[in-house]
């Protein structure tokens, strides 16, 4: 395969440059020394030295143009041995960025641009080249980050390159030019750096800083009347700056200084002394001002408002009437003295002024602002409503709504929200803030419905649908204090009321309703509801218990127990482990007694589900035993009953009788040696001397045979 190598790039032909008109001869001194060392360098391919000298040289004098050159020269030297011998592109790719730099953003005059436009083009050729040799990412975002790397390793000419490819990007095109006017001003070119500045500040207007930057370098270039505009700009956004004000003042002393009759910069200085609170200097260059051109209103408003600020009402009153003499429908004038008599809290006199500067200026934003203070501060909040109502805007009204609102005032403030809203319904913040006023005085009704409106005007927002969940929240947080409340008062009708009026229905509501109808007695209801609190959530483990407990209550063993065994099966260590004993225990005597009755009436066959009911849930259950072979004896099943009869004596000593029972059991079936043994049993443990003890003597003597 065969290598690349990039072409080599000419060298600048410098007497072609230096045609030039504006090219400055070498002087003589430390340039002088700088630039013939770099000349040197270059010549004995010392590129980066050459470099170094070549920068210092223009450090000194910035404008030459043979020390640009050569700077240029060297860079495009060294770049071309980075590439075709070092194989470092990236260095080269740096020296390139930088050679373009020097070419075409340093220079001040559009000319050197021109005259070098060859140079650029096959420069950009050869960094295009490296940069596809390193992969480099050329989207913008990927520039100015290279941009930043490259400023902070010092290498400001190759950064400022790629602040200007960056700059090709609407989203970074005011930053990249105030970085490129940063660094030029670190390379001494402070020309050019205004230059940049002011194109960043077209991008970037309300920049205080940028703009602070853009006034401080047209001031070091002397550009004074271009400073104070910028100066001014700043002062109007920064309230009072002291280092803008410093600046202005030194601007206009040096231009005082050369025309000391000027009576617009006495009153200027006389401004910026107010400004600062220097209020008798700035009395005394007013005075000269006024000497000088004693016809200029604008001298004779600040006097008037440098009283006003030192409270001296009167005398700011006697300087704005001096221009009302001359000038009646001045609305400066009669705008600052409405502001006198307010402020000495003559409002009628105020309003008065205020409606005739409207009267010669309708649209006189300030004046109208001022009215609607002066009626704030008169009127009581719903008449001030009312008033804006019919001559304020929907603006007006929200703003004086949420200053309500922030005060507690809080039915005042839901009254301008709803004002704010019938002037304009699309304000979405609005809504939500009526809604949290009507919330906060537990009006809950009515805060839901106004964030229903919203939602169905602004379905898809997101404050307006956590708004609404938050207030859902906190109304049922609410009425559930107040039933449980209403409960810990013993007032139970009353909780009901209160928990089945929360909707929709909640668990908390529902085992509320449930508590309270169990503390009245009323087990059904308490336990209808306690089920719906159940579908609500069904992991509560505590719901099927109180369940059980109700069912048991009624002697309902069956979906008792049904529903402890739930609470056991949801928490093993419930309470219900303990009730469901009780429960099973009840629930067997029942059925017991139940199939007792059966038995008793003839009714064998039901009699017997009954008992095996009963043992499926007590296998140790003697009762249930003891019948149900009562039961196969008289169906004729005796060896049944046999096993019934053991398992009563095994599980209880309380039934002497089956010892009986299994005798005879025996012997029907002719088992005469376990029918004597039984008979035995029976009579050794049965005292009652009756007709079963009687034969069993008997059939014992017949049966002594067998005994053995």
């Amino acid at each position: 395969m065969k290598k690349k190598f990039l072409g080599t790039v000419c060298c600048l032909a410098l007497c072609t440059i230096i045609g030039s008109s504006n090219v400055f001869a070498a002087p003589a001194g430390a340039f002088g020394e700088h630039y013939e060392a770099a000349q040197n360098y270059l010549m004995q391919n010392q590129y980066s030295s050459s470099i170094v000298e070549f920068r210092k040289a223009l450090r000194i004098n910035f404008l030459d143009n043979s020390a640009r050159i050569g700077l240029i020269n060297a860079y495009l030297a060294r770049a071309t041995y980075y590439a075709n011998q070092d194989k470092n592109y990236e260095k080269a790719a740096n020296d390139f960025r930088s050679a373009i730099f020097y070419l075409k953003i340093y220079p001040n005059k559009e000319q050197a641009v021109q005259n070098s436009a060859g140079m650029i083009t096959s420069a950009a050729e050869n960094l295009n080249q490296c940069l596809k040799v390193i992969s480099f990412d050329t989207t913008a975002g990927s520039r100015y980050k290279e941009a930043e790397e490259l400023r902070a390793a010092g290498n400001f000419s190759a950064a400022a390159y790629e602040f200007s490819r960056a700059a090709q990007s609407e989203k970074l095109a005011a930053d990249s030019n105030a970085q490129i006017a940063d660094l030029l001003k670190l390379l001494g070119n402070e020309p050019r750096s205004a230059d940049y500045y002011k194109i960043a500040l077209d991008l970037k207007p309300n920049d205080g800083v940028l703009r602070m930057k853009y006034a401080r370098t047209l001031d070091k270039l002397g550009r004074y009347d271009e400073a104070v505009v910028q100066y001014n700009e700043a002062l109007a956004n920064s309230k009072g700056d002291q280092e803008v004000l410093y600046a202005l003042e030194r601007i206009y002393l040096k231009k005082l200084a050369q025309t000391p009759s000027d009576a617009e910069l006495n009153a200027n200085i006389g401004a910026i002394k107010q400004a600062q609170g220097d209020f008798e200097t700035a009395l005394s260059y007013y005075g000269k001002a006024e000497q000088l051109n004693p016809s200029n209103v604008t001298t004779r408003l600040n006097v008037g408002t440098l009283f006003q600020q030192r409270k001296e009402y009167q005398k700011a009153i006697q300087s704005y009437d001096s221009v009302l003499t001359l000038y009646p429908n001045n609305t400066q004038a009669l705008l600052y003295k409405a502001q006198v008599y307010k402020e000495m809290g003559d409002g009628k006199t105020a309003m008065g002024l205020y409606k005739k500067v409207l009267a010669i200026d309708p649209s006189n934003a300030a004046a109208k602002d001022e009215i609607a203070m002066v009626m704030k501060d008169t009127m009581s909040p719903s008449e001030y409503i009312a008033y804006l109502s019919q001559n304020g805007s929907s603006d007006e009204l929200y703003d004086y709504a949420y200053k309500l609102h922030k005060e507690n005032k809080i039915d005042e403030a839901i009254s301008a929200y709803k004002s704010s809203i019938s002037k304009n319904s699309s304000k979405v913040d609005a809504y939500v803030n009526l809604a949290i006023c009507y919330a906060s005085k537990d009006d809950y009704n009515n805060a839901v419905s106004v964030l229903n409106t919203a939602k169905e005007k602004f379905p898809a927002n997101n404050l307006v649908l956590k708004t609404l969940q938050d207030v859902q929240k906190d109304s049922t947080s609410t009425k559930l204090a107040s039933a449980s409340s209403s409960y810990e008062a013993k007032d139970y009708k009353m909780a009901v009321q209160q928990y089945l009026a929360i909707n929709p229905a909640t668990e908390d509501s529902m085992l509320g309703a449930a508590a309270s109808y169990q503390a009245m007695g009323d087990y059904n209801s308490a336990i209808e509801y306690y089920k719906r609190a159940e579908k609500l959530n069904p992991n509560n483990t505590e719901t099927p218990y109180y369940i059980g407990y109700l069912y048991s209550e009624q002697k309902n063993w069956a979906l008792a127990e049904a529903y402890l065994k739930k609470a056991l099966q949801l928490n093993p260590q419930s309470d219900a482990k303990e009730l469901l004993s009780y429960v099973v225990q009840n629930g067997s005597l029942t059925v017991l007694n139940e199939g007792i009755d059966l038995y008793e009436k003839n009714n064998y066959q039901t009699a017997l589900l009954k008992f095996n009911e009963v043992l499926k849930k007590e296998a140790n259950n003697a009762y249930a035993y003891y019948y149900r072979g009562l039961i196969y004896d008289e169906q004729k099943q005796p060896k049944l009953a046999i096993n019934d009869y053991l398992n009563v004596l095994k599980y209880s000593n309380e039934f002497p009788i089956a010892n009986y029972m299994l005798a005879v059991d025996y012997d029907t079936l002719s088992n005469y040696k376990e029918a004597f043994k039984y008979y035995q049993k029976f009579i050794s443990s049965y005292s009652t001397d009756d007709e079963y003890l009687k034969y069993a003597k008997s059939r014992l003597e017949e049966l002594r045979p067998y005994a053995s």
